[in-house]
């Protein structure tokens, strides 16, 4: 199933820092100096606990009428915030996660579009800090992604016809970017690391004023490493940014919504 493509949403690039986002998820039997580490498994991801009945199975095509099925809404006692048009109708949608979790221990989290369509996904980790969730568009026309952090990782979902979809690598394990907690990256970034006028998902990994930054190539709900670089010498700003989650110009922490601590 490929990723849903929108029309181009008008995400200003970064003012702060124009070319610096690097590291990756990593595998930890992975060597800790590779500059394309593999993808990381996530423990206890479990498929969506909200649906709706998507406009158009299947497609890749944006879909007027937008999300229609469960009218369930943002479910009770979640946090929330608006968020990018994420089924093509051409009004903005709702983020949301549950302030706490639930009797399975996990965190729910998921969309709700304008159109009336509840689609979400469950966290489950054994992380002692707040869950916390971004949607965002990786290239600004439409590839559409949410970025799920339990503090210490970030599991990588695709948004396509109204669902949430774990992103997996070639083990068939769910893509997930380290956020230090192992060593292998330090953070998550939107940015056109090829040069080729297109942003591109990156991990990063900052050690000292080096920072790298590796591509991870998105085919439908797949991914694999790609190419990279490294940038040495960087500003002690390019080095703050290479720690956080951010995709154009959102960021989980200003952008994003967050389960109660």
């Amino acid at each position: 199933m490929a990723v849903m493509r929108r029309p181009r949403l008008a995400l200003a690039a970064l003012a702060v820092v124009p070319l610096v986002l690097a590291g990756c998820s990593t595998d930890s039997t992975a060597d800790a100096g590779a500059g394309t580490p593999s993808a990381r498994s996530a423990a206890g991801t479990s498929a969506p606990s909200f649906s709706t009945t998507p406009a158009s199975a299947g497609g890749a095509s944006p879909v007027a009428a937008g999300c229609r099925g469960s009218a369930a809404g943002v479910p009770a006692g979640s946090n929330s915030a608006p968020t990018l048009d994420v089924d093509g109708d051409g009004r903005p949608d709702t983020e949301w996660i549950a302030q706490h979790p639930g009797a399975d221990g996990g965190v729910a989290f998921g969309v709700t579009t304008t159109s009336e369509g509840t689609f979400g996904a469950t966290i489950a980790s054994a992380s002692p800090v707040a869950r916390s969730v971004l949607v965002a568009d990786v290239t600004g026309t439409g590839e559409l992604i949410a970025l799920a952090s339990d503090g210490r990782q970030v599991l990588l979902y695709a948004i396509s016809s109204c669902s949430l979809l774990p992103v997996q690598n070639a083990q068939g394990q769910q893509y997930a970017f380290d956020l230090g907690f192992t060593g292998f990256g330090t953070g998550v970034g939107c940015i056109d690391v090829d040069g080729d006028g297109t942003r591109d998902l990156a991990g990063l990994r900052a050690d000292g004023t080096s920072i790298t930054r590796t591509i991870v190539e998105l085919t439908g709900p797949t991914a694999a490493n790609g190419a990279g670089d490294t940038i040495s010498g960087a500003s002690a700003d390019q080095v703050e940014l290479a720690h956080q989650v951010t995709c154009g110009d959102l960021t989980l922490a200003a952008n994003g919504v967050r389960s109660a601590p």
